[in-house]
């Protein structure tokens, strides 16, 4: 003691030092008086009054349960038949519970979305659907999304977050259909990558004047390719649609944007469109070019035709 105050320039039986000791102990007892305040009126909060006797303490805190969706594009599409279900909630999407409390909705369009259930469960469900998945894909299309419930209104944070105020069957269907759209882009944005290539080599064949595929056989199987592809995404178009669910909760219709924001489906599908819309110009243009590459040849048969037919006539008329 003596040791530091000296240290500190004051001696034991100083008067500063008598003075400092007054102010720390009254600092102590000012501190001791704001904690038992405080501790007071915690205690307050905590009991209150009850029917079933004078004080009850407060419930634990608990925290928002969380819920993990996962969507899977596993296929081309799926068929429907035999998949009813008694307890399903949705027949198109066709949504059900499990017995183990999560909840499964599929799509038509080959998309497989779970909510609230282990990937072991996922993969059985799967296996399950069999060779009602048409066109299964080798390498799958997956998006996943944290649920939590319980929330003042239903939102989506910054980190991309799906809070909502309870999980009924609605607000789930919602959140299946915004995950099964996104998933379903990305496979449109997989295949539209390979055709984009081949609209390219079309591209920089006619900037160097030469005709692609060579030959008749090369147009038809570049023509055939873009028609499929065509054909494959035409039942995806209308993949940003207001779900169904909405015309018997319309309350839900700030949910239902904040999600397409959210996973920007409205910028993705246009994006989608005009690049289809390049493709059936390519298509056309290939189709095009077929045509008049057969127009071609049949005019040069009729030309040898003709000389043909002039040269049987000279030799009938001079050498008969």
């Amino acid at each position: 003691m003596g040791l530091a105050c000296e240290m500190s320039g004051l001696w034991p039986n100083s008067p500063e030092m008598a003075t400092l000791a007054a102010r720390n102990a009254a600092w102590h007892a000012v501190a001791s008086r704001g904690l038992w305040r405080y501790m007071r009126q915690k205690v307050l909060h905590c009991l209150t009054p009850t029917p079933q006797g004078p004080i009850s303490p407060c419930p634990p805190e608990t925290t928002a349960p969380v819920l993990t969706a996962r969507a899977h594009q596993i296929g081309e599409r799926i068929d429907f038949k035999g998949l009813e279900r008694a307890d399903s909630f949705s027949k198109n999407p066709l949504a059900f519970r499990t017995p183990a409390g999560g909840t499964v909705v599929l799509f038509k369009t080959g998309t497989a979305v779970f909510i609230n259930m282990t990937p072991i469960e996922e993969e059985e469900t799967i296996r399950g659907l069999g060779a009602r998945v048409g066109d299964p894909l080798s390498e799958r299309e997956v998006e996943t999304a944290q649920i939590v419930t319980g929330a003042e209104d239903d939102t989506v944070t910054t980190t991309g977050v799906i809070q909502l105020k309870t999980d009924d069957p609605p607000r789930l269907l919602l959140i299946a259909d915004a995950l099964a759209g996104s998933v379903s882009m990305a496979l449109v944005e997989r295949n539209l990558g390979g055709a984009f290539d081949r609209v390219s080599h079309v591209a920089r064949s006619f900037k160097s004047r030469t005709l692609p595929g060579g030959n008749s056989a090369g147009i038809l199987q570049q023509l055939g390719e873009s028609l499929d592809i065509q054909s494959r995404l035409a039942g995806r178009i209308g993949m940003v649609d207001k779900p169904d669910v909405l015309w018997d909760h319309p309350e839900l219709e700030r949910l239902w944007t904040k999600l397409i924001d959210d996973y920007d489906l409205k910028s993705r599908a246009n994006a989608i469109d005009q690049k289809l819309n390049v493709i059936r110009d390519s298509a056309k243009t290939l189709g095009d070019l077929l045509a008049t590459r057969t127009s071609h040849r049949l005019e040069w048969y009729i030309i040898a035709l003709i000389v043909l037919e002039i040269l049987i006539g000279f030799y009938d008329r001079f050498w008969k």
